[in-house]
């Protein structure tokens, strides 16, 4: 078997910082089966590394669960 080598255009191997400003981990839950409640955390920090080959590649991400914003102080504090 013969593995066929594709090059991606553009595709560069290096190491990256996740970017917070430019950057959203963000979520989506049901509450009670009515209606949908957004969030999203403030504090991510993470790297990305591309290898020569992009099935080298990782990512790492650490998101501080405390910096969870929903909209709602109350029940921001409550998930706390």
């Amino acid at each position: 078997m013969t593995t066929q080598v594709v090059e991606i255009p553009g595709y560069v191997a290096g190491t990256w910082s996740i970017d917070p400003v430019h950057s959203t981990v963000g979520f989506t839950i049901r509450h009670m089966m009515v209606s949908k409640v957004r969030g999203r955390f403030g504090a991510v920090d993470g790297t990305l590394v591309t290898g020569t080959d992009p099935l080298d590649s990782s990512v790492t991400a650490s998101i501080d669960l405390a910096s969870i914003d929903t909209g709602n102080a109350q029940r921001d504090e409550h998930v706390r």
